[in-house]
């Protein structure tokens, strides 16, 4: 590939994308350790109110009831993200991607993400589109909005810079 590169792209945040993202970034659940904070709340309510260690119950039943909260927030995880992110302020807008040979760049509004090559530390590829490993953050890059010619170059720069 030609290291004079440089592919500009732009795609609206909307319902859709925020699904695909969401759908594509997000980690294989596991059940036990989802639901932990949700039982440990529980718990220590309901111990709370059968040992009376506290003069009013209403500090346990606060606990009960929260463990029931906890345990919705993980049942509806997606719907509750795609919701928040639907009513942000980033919503609706466009979004400027560019990749070149010194990284690749996103200019929304009055934000602008540069990351350089060297940043990524994985890349992950699905049918949908490309999940970039930050460190402990996940970035994702629809494929619909890149060719295969900016796919390819994509892929051939990361590797090329975890090889140095």
């Amino acid at each position: 590939m030609s290291k004079d590169f440089d592919f500009t792209t732009e795609y609206t945040l909307d319902k859709t994308f925020f699904a695909e993202c969401y759908d594509q970034t997000s980690r294989p659940p596991n059940v036990f350790k989802d639901y932990l904070k949700a039982l440990f709340f529980l718990v220590f309510g309901v111990v709370l109110l059968e040992f009376e260690l506290l003069p009013s119950g209403y500090v346990g039943w606060f606990f009960v009831v929260l463990s029931f909260i906890e345990a919705l927030s993980v049942y509806f995880k997606r719907a509750w993200w795609l919701w928040r992110q639907t009513l942000g302020t980033s919503s609706g807008s466009k979004v400027t991607l560019q990749v070149n040979s010194k990284g690749m760049s996103y200019k929304s509004g009055k934000n602008t993400r540069d990351i350089a090559w060297g940043e990524i530390d994985q890349l992950e590829q699905s049918d949908l589109g490309l999940v970039l490993h930050l460190g402990k953050q996940r970035q994702y890059v629809s494929k619909s909005c890149l060719n295969n010619e900016a796919i390819a170059y994509i892929v051939e720069k990361q590797e090329m810079s975890k090889s140095n």
